[in-house]
């Protein structure tokens, strides 16, 4: 349901503090507000913050009420968003993919309680943070205006959990269905070169079926900021000729083909070629999947002064409000169980390895997935 442009205006600071004083006031709002067992806002129409609980102060690193009042929930919470526009939270691009600034719209226009998860992504101290949230805004009255108590509960760990598990049970069962397929068709082989054949494939998809245990593993390390980096010299053409060798083997290569660019640089730098190749690998299963039946995807690197640029292209089109979700915890375009792909590459790349992923996409030129690291 659309629902239109998002007014920008705000209150004036003298009717926030009248607003303020009213709830302030109020009977017993503050030990009721304070007895929920998650964060909670009362909202004015202009969506800014008039009153909040302990748990919502605490959630949000505050020391006191009065340093929230004012804001719109992004900027309070510290999306990465919240500053692009001088108007603030809900008035860019991204706002409108935002669960937080629809629901709260939702409620107003509608008039009814109105509930919904949503992803947002913050910056404390330079740092990235993201956050799952299960909200819920309500309407109510005082003297004929309409406020809003909009409830945040952070199901971050739940969500990152659940997904784990369904992305690791999905991934592992794949590989080992495979691993099982190829044993079976040993049993019926009539020679030994066709047996050589499937003890290559079979040795592969053991050794996939490690890799997979291993990216789970990882990814829960790096997360809770756990992960040890070993760095060590690689050569350029050397990793690319290995992602490339690797990903040829698996199911999501058949009928597509991986090329290496012929002006790919060749330059030692270092990093951690494990997480490294982790990366690639998972950059090249998603060129793939948006490539067609015998369609192609380049991979190759250049380099500047300090660093050196690997990048992935396929001919794919991203449309634009997947590209303004595209690296968010839990976001995925396939189903509701996966979601962590594009966000542990943009993770480990620049958490771990101290680069930066972006992407370019057009309809006449494709998808380009570039990842920059220090040299």
């Amino acid at each position: 349901m659309d629902f239109g442009q998002i007014p920008a205006e705000r209150a004036t600071k003298e009717n926030l503090f009248k607003d303020f004083q009213i709830f302030e006031n109020l009977p017993n709002v503050k030990e009721i507000i304070n007895a929920l067992p998650y964060g909670a806002a009362i909202l004015n129409p202009e969506r800014q913050i008039i009153y909040a609980n302990n748990k919502l102060i605490e959630m949000l690193n505050q020391k006191t009420l009065e340093e929230l009042l004012g804001f719109r929930p992004g900027e309070a919470i510290s999306c990465i968003h919240s500053d692009e526009n001088p108007e603030g939270c809900g008035t860019t691009e991204s706002c409108n993919f935002c669960g937080v600034v629809r629901t709260i719209r939702q409620c107003q226009i509608l008039k009814l309680p109105v509930k919904d998860e949503c992803r947002i992504t913050s910056t404390i101290n330079n740092e990235e943070s993201s956050y799952d949230l299960f909200i819920m805004a309500s309407p109510f009255y005082v003297n004929n205006i309409q406020y809003i108590i909009l409830t945040l509960n952070d199901i971050s760990s739940e969500k990152r959990k659940l997904m784990l598990e369904k992305i690791f049970f999905h991934d592992v069962i794949n590989t080992a269905g495979t691993l099982r397929g190829i044993i079976d068709l040993m049993k019926d082989a009539d020679n030994k070169l066709e047996m050589n054949k499937y003890i290559k494939l079979a040795d592969f998809a053991s050794n996939e079926l490690v890799e997979e245990i291993n990216a789970q593993r990882e990814l829960i390390l790096a997360e809770n900021n756990e992960l040890i980096i070993k760095r060590k010299p690689i050569l350029s053409t050397n990793i690319l000729r290995d992602v490339v060798v690797q990903i040829l083997y698996h199911p999501i290569s058949v009928n597509r083909s991986v090329i290496i660019d012929k002006d790919s640089a060749e330059i030692t730098f270092t990093t951690d070629e494990r997480i490294l190749k982790r990366i690639l690998i998972n950059t090249l299963k998603n060129a793939l999947e948006a490539t067609p039946e015998h369609g192609k995807v380049k991979i190759g690197c250049s380099v500047t002064n300090r660093d050196i640029i690997i990048w992935v292209h396929n001919t794919g089109f991203i449309r634009r409000e997947i590209q303004l979700q595209i690296f968010m915890r839990s976001f995925s375009t396939k189903d509701h169980n996966r979601g962590l792909g594009t966000y542990s590459m943009k993770l480990l790349t620049e958490k771990y390895l101290g680069g930066k992923i972006s992407f370019e996409t057009n309809e006449k030129n494709g998808t380009k997935f570039f990842i920059k690291l220090p040299i």
